[in-house]
């Protein structure tokens, strides 16, 4: 059962990276699409260990870790960053920014979010 509640939720994140994904500014996307996934991981408690573990329970929750891979990779691809990122190492960074804004009380954390994902986009893409 909680397998596939998470599989669920990695499913909402390729959603989400899709919809990114149509958005005209590449780095504009790919904060959208972290901003998405910070708050879905912040609701559904067990999706950052599902993220960032090596090892699925299930096959198909294996599969769609690798669909969310390459929905991430194509975000990040519009981006180009330098230096160059791959979506696997995204989302193990994703999982940082999670843990970072757990840590902040629940109503500071929406301002938390801004302020990390404003730090990302400016490292991640300088020149845009």
């Amino acid at each position: 059962m909680r397998e596939s509640v998470l599989e669920e939720s990695v499913r909402e994140l390729i959603d989400a990276a899709a919809v990114a994904g149509g958005h005209p500014d590449p780095a504009n996307a790919l904060v959208d699409f972290l901003r998405t996934a910070l708050l879905t991981a912040l609701a559904r408690p067990g999706l950052t260990d599902v993220l960032i573990t090596g090892s699925d329970e299930t096959e198909s929750l294996h599969r769609a870790k690798g669909e969310l891979v390459e929905a991430t990779s194509g975000l990040l691809a519009r981006v180009r960053p330098a230096p160059a990122l791959t979506g696997e190492n995204l989302l193990k960074l994703l999982c940082g920014l999670i843990h970072a804004v757990s840590e902040h009380p629940a109503e500071r954390q929406g301002a938390a979010i801004d302020n990390y994902l404003g730090i990302l986009r400016a490292g991640l893409a300088p020149a845009l």
